[in-house]
This record gives structure tokens, C-alpha cells and sequence, in this order.
């Protein structure tokens, strides 16, 4: 497989030229070949064991023969605009190839529709409810060790590469265990690229990074691209060949997105298919960053070795339900991702179908890397063993925005009514049905097989099934959130997380 770079194709000699043995007729005296004989040996030895040596610093599989481990972020991006969900845009062609040789799960659920508390249920395994990260409290607890914590302890190597300031140790601590946090600047590192949110520096440290590992430790990577997430600002190569129907500087500016969500541009006056296309390209970025990381890994040797798994943390509202980017809601547009694992030898390729939930990676990072005994999580499985087939029921939760963004909408828009926003809500999937319940005690049933944009509640008609689902969820659930207290963060990371339109 080739990801938009040249590879490093090392040839074997056709005709390789040895020292010849004589046979018993040649007049040479054995004294004279025999010392030939040994240093050959010895130089051959050598060679072998410098190679190996040199293979193996590169970032081969480890000690045991245990596999390389890393998992890949596509931050925002929604399942239905990549190739793998069936689309057929073509913005992520290098996500298509990863996918053509790997396992595609079609029916995978983010637990929370936005970074912290989806990355929460990641690395621990455990719903919101549970590990308790959400706009009133963003830090994870220490009693919850991570996956990396786990990993590391396993003798793995761990290292860290995204520009989202959510991840870092003075928000959130998400990263515990990593013992390389290496963070870009969200801004952007490279002003002639237009768009740029740190990942061509986040891609670029990765691959530093696996080409100058000094250790026989196989590694567990952690690689987050933010491209998709607003503002919408795709490179010129892609407007040009894309978006010449559109204005040069075209974009959607996280300003508009706070001001669209303060109530000041109706939802009848935007034009929704500009925004696709500009988040589109944005899609289409991050896939040429993932080309990037799976080509070093091809370059360098370590590609099949290495167990890729990629997803998304949650996807974009672009529209749907008067919503744009990924608050107040757990609409399907947010909790839909893809989720693709290529694991040559270990999982087989192709299609599946089973209901799974991103809480499943916590086991199955656990399961790839050997940890014994590993954690029991009550939502979590190991997508490397055989699924159960038949229905699974997946859960996803949003605790309620803090008051620094529902003041700052209310400051935009003083006649702004936020209670619709300022909502809690809990949502459960089991096959066709959907259920939502949120913090006004509103109880909402959708059959998504028939209402995939989830327009007709059918909880009225179907009481029984509402009641029996709305029991599931609860029993499903194991504590309830109770923290308000507010956002503590430095002012740099503040205004990091106020350009991305989260924090004002």
C-alpha cells in the first residue's frame, strides 16, 4: 500500500558474488582458507545482528513479539462524509485504503458528542455519567487509570501528538500516561497553509519521533488531528479543484458559528450546502494528514507491525435540527463515527456489523497490548475477539453546557432564550430504535431505520417500547453526574478554547 509517499523499496542482489570454497584439486592450503572462512562468518554474524538491531529501534514489534499500537483521531468527522460509511464524496480516500485492507465497523457510536467526555469514555472504558468529565468538570479523576497508564505499565513505549487543548495535562489530564505529550499549536504552525490547526506540525512530530526512537519497546501512539473542527477553512488546492463556485477567502469562521447558535442568522437564511462543502475540505485535510502517518509507518518499516486503529471522537451538526458544530444535542450526526482497525495476522478484514460504542477501545487497546488481568468495564469489549452478534444496546450522554458559553450566546443575543440549550440528555440505541430522555424529563422515541434523521417520535405510539427502553437506560446507568462547579483554566489555554468557539 502506498499513501502518497515514496516508499523505500530495499532489493535484494540477483547474483550475489561469494568468495569461492577450492575444491580438493586446488593446491591452496587449508590454513590459508580456513581464517577467510571465519571472518566471513563473523562479518556475516555481525551484519545480521546490526540489522536486526537497527530494524528493531525503527519500531518493529517489541519484546514477545508484541504488536505497535497506534490510534489515530480524525477530530469531528462525521461518519456519513467518509468512504468507509459508504459515501460518495471521495474526500478520504486515504481512510478508503486504510479500510480496503482492514475492519470496518459500519455501526460505531461516539458516547458523548464532543472531545472531553468522548475521549474520557476512550481511554477509561466507562460512560459520562460514570468518569464524570463534562463542560461543569473537565479533568478526569486520578482514581480512573487510562488505557496508556495500563499500556505503559506493560513496558510499551507511549507518545502523544495532537494541537486540541482539551488534551492537554492543564485541562483535563486525558493524556495521563503518555509519557511524550507533544502538543501543537492549534492556531496553526505554517501561515501559507490555509486551515491549518496544527496537524501538518502534529504530523510532522510523529514522524520525527518514529524516526529517531532509540528503543526496542514496541509503542502505543496517540495521534489527534483537529482539521475538521471549525472554522471551516479548507487549503487552496482543494478550493481550487472543489470550491471555485465559492469566493477565495470563503469560510466559516468560529465567530458565525457562536452567532448562528446566539440565534442571529435563521437557520432558512444559510446556505447549508456551502457549509457541507467547506467542512468537506476540512474532511478532506485531515485524510491527507492520516496519509502522512500511515506513510512514515510504511517508510519506516513498522506498517505491519503496528495494530492502526482510527476513528473519530464525534461528528458536526451541519444543519440538522437548526444545530451547526457539536453542542446541545445527541442527535446522530455527532454520535455516528467511523472506526476502522488493521491489524494484519490478529483481526480479520472486512465488514461488521455489530452494534459498537468508542468505550470499547479502552479493552480493546488493553486486549492488543497483552495486559493480564485486564479491567473489567461493563461497556466495554474487545473489538479483537468475536463480536456477539444481535442486538447491543449503546449509550451516549451530554451533561449540560457551562455558563460561560450560555453567557457568551446571551451577550451576542440579550433576547436569546437559552433554556432549549442549556438541556442535559441521555440517549439510548438498541437496533432500530432510538430513545432520548433530557433534564426537562421530555422522553423521545425514533426508528431510525425508517426516520434516519430522527423527524417523527413515536414514543406515544409505541409506550411499551419507551417504557421498556427508558428502563434499560436507566438501569444502564451507574451514577449521575452531580459536579457544577465551573471551569478553572490559565489565560492561554482559554483563549486557545476561545477561538475554537467552546469557551468565552
Amino acid at each position: 500500500m502506498t499513501f502518497q509517499a515514496k516508499a523505500v523499496i530495499i532489493k535484494e542482489q540477483e547474483n550475489p558474488t561469494w568468495p569461492r570454497i577450492p575444491d580438493d584439486s586446488e593446491e591452496i592450503a587449508v590454513t590459508r582458507i580456513l581464517p577467510r572462512v571465519i571472518f566471513l562468518f563473523i562479518l556475516t554474524a555481525t551484519t545480521v545482528v546490526f540489522l536486526a538491531a537497527a530494524v528493531s529501534l525503527n519500531g518493529c514489534s517489541g519484546s514477545n513479539g508484541r504488536p505497535n499500537i497506534l490510534l489515530i483521531i480524525l477530530d469531528t468527522v462525521r461518519d456519513d462524509y467518509t468512504g468507509v460509511s459508504g459515501g460518495t464524496r471521495g474526500l478520504t480516500p486515504a481512510l478508503d485504503a486504510v479500510a480496503a485492507e482492514g475492519t470496518v465497523f459500519h455501526e460505531a457510536w461516539a458516547n458523548a458528542p464532543w472531545t472531553v467526555p468522548s475521549h474520557a469514555s476512550m481511554f477509561t472504558g466507562v460512560l459520562s455519567s460514570t468518569h464524570d468529565c463534562n463542560h461543569q468538570h473537565t479533568r478526569l479523576n486520578d482514581d480512573w487509570k487510562t488505557a496508556a497508564e495500563y499500556i505503559a505499565d506493560q513496558g510499551y513505549e507511549t507518545a502523544a501528538f495532537y494541537s486540541n487543548p482539551w488534551l492537554s495535562d492543564r485541562t483535563t489530564g486525558l493524556l495521563r500516561g503518555f509519557a511524550l505529550k507533544s502538543e501543537a499549536p492549534a492556531s496553526g504552525g505554517n501561515p501559507a497553509f490555509r486551515g491549518d490547526q496544527g496537524g501538518e506540525t502534529t504530523r510532522r512530530q510523529f514522524r520525527d519521533w518514529l524516526e529517531h526512537r532509540t528503543t526496542d519497546k514496541p509503542f502505543f501512539a496517540y495521534v489527534n488531528f483537529l482539521e475538521a473542527h471549525h472554522p471551516y477553512d479548507p487549503p487552496t488546492k482543494f478550493r481550487t479543484d472543489h470550491l471555485a463556485n465559492l469566493p477565495a477567502g470563503d469560510q466559516v469562521s468560529s465567530n458565525w458559528v457562536m452567532e448562528y447558535q446566539a440565534g442571529l442568522h435563521p437557520p432558512e437564511t444559510v446556505d447549508w450546502a456551502r457549509v457541507s462543502a467547506l467542512y468537506g475540505g476540512d474532511v478532506n485535510t485531515t485524510d491527507g494528514l492520516l496519509a502522512g502517518v500511515m506513510a512514515a509507518l510504511e517508510d519506516l518499516g513498522v506498517l505491519d507491525d503496528t495494530v492502526v486503529i482510527i476513528t473519530s471522537d464525534h461528528g458536526e451538526h451541519l444543519g440538522e435540527h437548526g444545530l451547526i458544530a457539536h453542542q446541545f444535542s445527541v442527535n446522530e450526526p455527532l454520535l455516528a463515527v467511523p472506526l476502522v482497525i488493521r491489524a494484519p495476522g490478529r483481526l480479520e478484514p472486512g465488514d461488521r456489523y455489530e452494534p459498537v460504542m468508542l468505550s470499547d477501545l479502552f479493552t480493546t487497546l488493553l486486549d492488543v497490548a497483552g495486559v493480564e488481568p485486564s479491567p473489567k468495564r461493563r461497556h466495554s469489549i474487545s473489538l479483537m475477539s468475536d463480536l456477539e452478534p444481535g442486538p447491543r444496546p449503546l449509550i451516549a450522554e451530554y451533561y449540560k453546557p457551562n455558563n460561560s458559553l450560555t453567557g457568551a450566546l446571551r451577550r451576542l443575543n440579550p433576547s436569546l432564550d437559552v433554556a432549549p440549550l442549556s438541556r442535559s440528555y441521555r440517549t439510548l440505541r438498541l437496533g432500530d430504535l432510538r430513545l432520548t430522555v433530557d433534564s426537562d424529563q421530555r422522553t423521545i422515541l425514533h426508528n431510525i431505520a425508517v426516520d434516519p434523521h430522527q423527524l417523527v417520535d413515536i414514543s406515544r405510539d409505541q409506550r411499551n417500547e419507551t417504557r421498556a427502553l427508558k428502563s434499560l437506560l436507566l438501569e444502564s446507568l451507574e451514577i449521575s453526574p452531580t459536579s457544577d462547579e465551573d471551569i478553572s483554566i490559565d489565560p492561554a489555554t482559554r483563549e486557545q478554547l476561545r477561538s475554537l468557539g467552546y469557551i468565552h
